[in-house]
């Protein structure tokens, strides 16, 4: 089995001169942890993930402290324990509107491991073992064909699934959740 018999389409795609609110849009509307990116071309440029997105989220003295032989590299777990910062939603919003505004390019994560349409589909299956929970399916050409992550492995496993069936489902699904939203008081 390899890899084109199992990745999901690229429906919808985001591209590296887009600004960061665009992709918070797509990743809170389609429910995605990871996305690919590409450039205007089609050709692959990295993935962007709520780990990416996170990073500017955390305050600045949070985040440096995990760099350059700070205490978190030391076996300090301070990290886990942070509310002596009295961080405020104020705060964070303003750092989520300033990073809202930065093209995805300057903080996607390029260093993502690739697979070929042809590519046998346990070499894909290990890359996901191995923590890559998306792996992009590029051609020759490096442009991004198609993605696979467990689940389109789960989807293109089972016999009775049908994937315009499934995001039939999915969007009827959010539909109505949005519809239960709006009537609530």
């Amino acid at each position: 089995m390899d890899c084109r018999s199992v990745m999901a389409p690229i429906k919808v795609r985001i591209y590296t001169d887009e600004l960061v609110s665009s992709v918070i849009g797509f990743m809170v509307e389609k429910h995605m942890g990871l996305v690919p990116v590409t450039e205007r071309d089609g050709t692959f440029a990295g993935l962007i993930s709520g780990d990416n997105l996170m990073k500017f989220l955390l305050p600045r003295s949070l985040s440096s402290m995990g760099e350059g032989g700070g205490l978190m590299q030391r076996g300090f777990n301070i990290h886990k324990r942070a509310s002596y910062l009295n961080e405020t939603a104020t705060e964070m919003q303003d750092r989520l509107d300033t990073l809202k505004e930065r093209p995805i390019g300057e903080i996607l994560d390029r260093n993502v491991e690739v697979a070929r349409p042809d590519m046998p589909m346990i070499d894909a299956l290990m890359m996901i073992k191995d923590k890559q929970y998306v792996v992009p399916v590029v051609d020759d050409d490096h442009k991004l064909v198609g993605a696979i992550s467990f689940f389109s492995v789960l989807y293109g496993l089972s016999d009775e699934y049908d994937r315009e069936t499934a995001e039939a489902q999915k969007c009827a699904e959010r539909k109505q959740r949005e519809k239960d939203k709006d009537a609530t008081p």
